[in-house]
């Protein structure tokens, strides 16, 4: 929740990248806390998911600010005009602002899905926020994606520097991974299984012990 928040209130597009990767660790915790089979393996997926989204969110918010010379929501705008503006690399942005909500059909989803499902049978409140920090990351995507793709440029530049192929390509490659793998999740999740059933059997034999901490003798006996 803290992370989806700050993240709304930033003017820097780099920021508000960095802070949704605050809200979405969220998720992680609270699913290796939980300890079931589905919420770990919930857990291992949005590592992986997560690595794949902010990877490709961090190389495009690279690409602009070179391009552009600016990180700041109040100057951009209007770069997804196909003639002046940067058309793939926005195409790229409103994907993986996509992926990383969480919408079906992208690596996002799974991950999320699994976490909620298999933490909210043990922690039903702290799934809840989750649920809402989920989408509270809609929110601030819209807010990035409106400012930054739509409108018009009403920029003192003509036209924007063409971004050659091999700036591209990273992204390209990424967003490839990302849709391949929310189409066709059973890749990831086979992956993952194996791990998540060691975990939870090892948390099952060996549950967590508290240790009750005496206070000190102040006398020394």
């Amino acid at each position: 929740m803290y992370g989806a928040l700050t993240a709304i209130s930033q003017q820097d597009i780099k920021r508000m990248v960095a802070y949704s990767s605050i809200g979405h660790m969220g998720y992680i915790i609270v699913a290796m806390a939980a300890g079931t089979e589905v919420s770990l393996i919930g857990a291992i997926s949005q590592m992986v998911a997560h690595g794949l989204i902010l990877a490709i969110l961090f190389h495009l918010v690279g690409i602009v600010e070179v391009k552009v010379g600016t990180r700041d929501l109040k100057l951009l705008n209007g770069l997804m005009n196909p003639i002046r503006g940067l058309p793939l690399t926005s195409a790229l942005l409103i994907m993986a602002g996509m992926a990383s909500a969480g919408i079906p059909g992208l690596v996002g989803f799974v991950a999320e899905f699994l976490v909620f499902q298999g933490t909210f049978t043990v922690f039903p409140i702290q799934s809840l926020l989750c649920i809402i920090a989920s989408g509270l990351t809609a929110v601030y995507f819209v807010i990035l994606l409106n400012r930054t793709c739509f409108g018009k440029l009403d920029n003192e530049l003509a036209y924007y520097p063409k971004v050659a192929f091999s700036e591209q390509a990273p992204a390209l490659i990424l967003a490839l991974l990302i849709l391949f793998l929310g189409v066709q999740p059973s890749w990831l999740l086979r992956w993952c299984e194996p791990t998540a059933k060691q975990m939870a059997m090892e948390l099952s034999i060996h549950p967590v012990q508290q240790v009750a901490i005496q206070p000190e003798n102040p006398s020394g006996l």
